[in-house]
């Protein structure tokens, strides 16, 4: 809402302008009134209103001169309208080289001057609106030229920032989880939020250094003049900060405090330090606030985590030990946080994991790609999740992997069944064994006995008799062969065995069977 004055020397007139316009409808609201030119060049220079609305002839200092001091002696952005009679108007006509912005005779229109308000208002937002982005690009143009060390002198960006009684400067980075790098739409929002936050607590100033700093993080400048509000603890702002800032977008917020410095020429300083504080950003599970001056003394681990566990965590995943797989996750993640590994280095152990269970799912004929938590694992890195929140997506790719691999042994063992089926079907005249055909296949004979039995309903050694028998009794139909002939033909190495055998399934013998046959196809 724009700010007016009212300048009259007569008090029914500013009573009457009071009521008589709608300010609120024309974009305006009344902060002061005065009843002389002095009095209200004072009630400018403390409210620096955006519009002044006074009379010509006033005691102590009229009209024109005040607006003359207004825009030349104090160079501000004020506004004028001038009410004035028909005996004032020439006169009027010498505040127009002072960008008068309009005349008002009266008796004053009601109409005539709440359309007046309404037009000022909607170009007084515009004004205001282009010199806030010009300001914003010089600040930022400024502030980045400052950091990079292209200039030495900050007065002016002191003065822009209204920043010249700051006596300590810090430069720290707020990062946001759990958003994707390449959702431009939505960076771009969270950007916005985090900037109409940072206004509200600026202390007066709604453009301080705020920049994209790097993956899904931003830089911003703060002072010690910013603590007014919180009772001059760094700390309690930090909090405050981090706790408004997760409530407004609705995630985790991760914030890092570079070292103080004692000038604004002096913050890339600080900024080196908020870099070095991300570091360790997985040194603990609570996702507090990371100060620069807490862990500078502290070593950081940049090599990847402990073959031993990496080999354990992989025969966990492939046994499906479910249990077994969840502590070896502990162990994991408590590593990267007691050892204080750098957020690269969990990066590439967890991509090592990653790669040797998609690389174990194709040797086994799958496809990872039917892993639903596969997409936000291959690119977990450009979210920039809790320690809590990498722990949690990392654990459900595993045991999801872990479960696929056991779809995929089932799938496997079956596949490899109906091939030794199959080879049975085609060698059963061989002099074969379970042991032998085990061998052949690269599995373990107990294990292949159990799939077949769990397959076909019957053991191998059952089910090899039943495809002999049945090739024996073909032959009894269709030849003329001997019985021990028929026998050999159909892998038995002792004809008298086979006569057992064949005796023991079809309660006949190979003779009586051919026979039986023979009597049937003499009566047809």
């Amino acid at each position: 809402m724009n700010k007016v004055i009212l300048v009259d020397d007569e008090r029914f007139v500013r009573q009457g302008l009071l009521n008589l316009i709608d300010w609120e409808k024309c974009g305006f609201q009344v902060c002061a009134e005065a009843d002389n030119g002095k009095g209200a060049l004072q009630q400018i220079e403390q409210t620096n209103p955006d519009l002044v609305i006074t009379d010509i002839r006033m005691p102590v200092l009229d009209g024109i001169e005040l607006i003359r001091q207004t825009v030349e002696e104090r160079d501000l952005d004020t506004k004028f309208i001038i009410l004035s009679g028909y005996n004032d108007f020439k006169y009027a006509q010498k505040a127009v080289r002072y960008g008068v912005y309009d005349f008002i005779l009266k008796p004053i229109e009601k109409e005539e001057l709440e359309e007046t308000l309404i037009q000022l208002s909607t170009s007084i937002l515009k004004e205001k609106a282009i010199k806030q982005s010009n300001e914003k690009i010089l600040i930022t143009n400024r502030f980045e030229e400052i950091i990079s060390g292209k200039v030495e002198h900050s007065e002016d960006l002191l003065e822009i920032l209204k920043l010249n009684k700051a006596s300590k400067f810090y430069y720290i980075i707020i990062e946001i989880n759990g958003s994707d790098l390449n959702e431009e739409n939505c960076l771009q929002l969270e950007k916005g939020r985090i900037e109409e936050l940072i206004g509200e607590w600026s202390n007066g100033s709604p453009n301080l250094p705020f920049r994209t700093h790097q993956r899904n993080s931003y830089g911003l400048l703060v002072t010690d003049l910013t603590l007014d509000r919180f009772m001059n603890s760094f700390d309690i702002f930090i909090e405050k900060l981090q706790l408004n800032l997760q409530k407004k977008l609705g995630k985790h917020i991760s914030i890092y405090i570079g070292d103080g410095v004692d000038s604004l020429s002096e913050v890339s300083t600080s900024m080196d330090s908020a870099n070095f504080a991300m570091q360790y950003k997985y040194s603990s599970n609570d996702n507090k606030p990371i100060y620069y001056t807490k862990v500078k003394n502290l070593t950081i681990i940049y090599t990847e985590m402990d073959t031993a566990i990496y080999q354990k965590l992989l025969v966990s995943i492939e046994e499906n030990h479910r249990k077994d797989t969840v502590l070896i996750i502990d162990q994991m993640f408590e590593e990267f946080q007691t050892k204080l590994f750098a957020p690269e280095a969990i990066k590439t152990s967890i991509n090592r994991c990653v790669h040797s269970v998609t690389k174990t799912i194709r040797n086994m004929e799958g496809d990872e790609k039917n892993l639903s938590s596969l997409p936000i694992m291959i690119k977990w890195h450009q979210y920039s999740w809790t320690f809590e929140q990498l722990k949690k997506i990392f654990s459900d790719f595993v045991l999801e992997a872990s479960e696929y691999l056991v779809e995929l042994r089932k799938q496997n063992g079956k596949g490899d069944i109906q091939k030794v089926k199959k080879f049975i079907e085609a060698n059963f005249h061989n002099n074969i064994s379970l042991k032998s055909i085990a061998n052949t296949f690269f599995m373990n004979p107990v294990y292949m006995g159990q799939l077949f039995k769990k397959a076909y309903g019957m053991y191998f050694k059952e089910y090899l008799l039943q495809v002999r028998i049945e090739e024996a009794k073909k032959h009894l139909r269709q030849t003329n062969l001997r019985i021990y002939e028929i026998a050999e033909k159909v892998g038995f190495q002792s004809p008298d065995y086979f006569v057992t055998q064949f005796e023991k399934i079809e309660n006949l013998t190979p003779t009586e069977y051919r026979n039986q046959i023979l009597q049937q196809s003499n009566l047809e």
